[in-house]
């Protein structure tokens, strides 16, 4: 299991000009929980297909039906519905208006087209329909993984556009994944390390995991995991002397070698004046027959130690998770020097 500004106090301002009355106080906002219905008001806030919590979720993967109920601040005859899908879409089955009354009129029912996420399913009512309320039902039950909607917009016949106010649902991952509210705080999401030189970004909203429960070639820093199965891992290795590149791949590919790994590419990474050695290999590990995993070395050798960016995920989810783990290496900011032998080109 990859989450905002604000607008200028401008009665402030006008307040210090003295142009205007006493502010009056303004109601704090109210935080959403993670993977909440909440998280299908407003506009999106979800930009990659990944288990974020800044969208609903329900509470279990492949359960079947489910709903999500959302409602708007006016009333207006239906032009669309628009429902931005950001986690294996493709699960709507019934769409509906709620009106007053308790009335509700079906609006759309069949299979849902939407293939890639993030994106928007569009329903076009065929008949005019006045409703400041929807019902989306989903049937998740032929889906592997969760499925998440970020938004919900409704568009007037008379242009109006707005984005759902309030939500509900059948279930919310919430239940569960609020206790992760710590974990997931914008303070949380840096890892930084003065005295090792190193600052960078957690990857998407994957969550801490436990170092004592992982195996690596040195020290791990900082270790995170999407599912349990998925993992990525900083890790430091002091040397006595400067590994030049060339030993430094020489390295790796034996680990890889001894786990049954076959190369697949190498690569060369820069973090500003430092040089980066890239590997990515894919094998069955010690145990020869197991499931086919997919790693990712990303290796930074200077003068005193080698840094260690290593993605492990099984083979299938290798390219949601690499670019999760591009997106992290895009962030990483690494201090200190290297030799003119580890900085050549080879």
């Amino acid at each position: 299991m990859t989450r905002r500004g604000q607008v200028p106090p401008i009665l402030a301002i006008l307040l210090a000009a003295g142009l205007a009355g006493p502010a009056r106080p303004q109601p704090a906002p109210v935080p959403k929980e993670p993977w909440g219905p909440e998280q299908a008001t407003g506009a999106p806030d979800t930009p990659d297909a990944e288990d974020a919590p800044t969208a609903w979720t329900p509470l279990e993967p492949g359960r079947g039906p489910e709903w999500l109920r959302v409602r708007f601040r006016r009333a207006v005859p239906i032009a669309q519905v628009r429902i931005r899908e950001s986690l294996n879409p493709g699960t709507v089955c019934r769409v509906w208006a709620e009106q007053d009354g308790g009335r509700r009129t079906l609006l759309w029912r069949g299979l849902d087209p939407t293939a890639q996420a993030p994106a928007d399913f569009v329903v076009k009512p065929r008949k005019q329909v006045m409703a400041r309320g929807v019902t989306i039902e989903l049937d998740t039950a032929d889906r592997r993984g969760w499925t998440a909607i970020d938004a919900v917009e409704l568009v007037g016949r008379d242009g109006s556009r707005q984005w759902a106010s309030q939500a509900e649902a059948s279930s919310s991952y919430a239940t569960v994944g609020g206790l992760l509210a710590a974990e997931l705080a914008p303070e949380a999401r840096v890892f930084h390390d003065e005295a090792l030189g190193i600052r960078m970004s957690a990857p998407g909203w994957w969550i801490r995991a436990n170092p004592a429960l992982l195996e690596a070639p040195g020290t791990i820093l900082r270790a995170w995991t999407r599912d349990g199965t998925a993992t990525i891992v900083v890790l430091r290795r002091e040397t006595a002397r400067p590994w030049p590149q060339r030993d430094l791949q020489d390295e790796i590919a034996s680990a890889l070698a001894f786990l049954g790994a076959e190369i697949q590419a190498r690569e060369v990474h820069h973090f500003r004046e430092l040089r980066a050695l890239g590997l990515v290999a894919t094998g069955t590990g010690e145990s020869k027959d197991g499931p086919r995993t997919t790693q990712h070395w990303v290796a930074v050798p200077r003068e005193r130690d080698v840094l260690v960016f290593l993605l492990s995920t099984p083979q299938a989810a290798f390219a949601a998770d690499e670019r999760t783990f591009e997106k992290m290496l895009a962030s990483v900011e690494i201090q200190g020097s290297q030799t003119p032998e580890q900085r050549a080109e080879k």
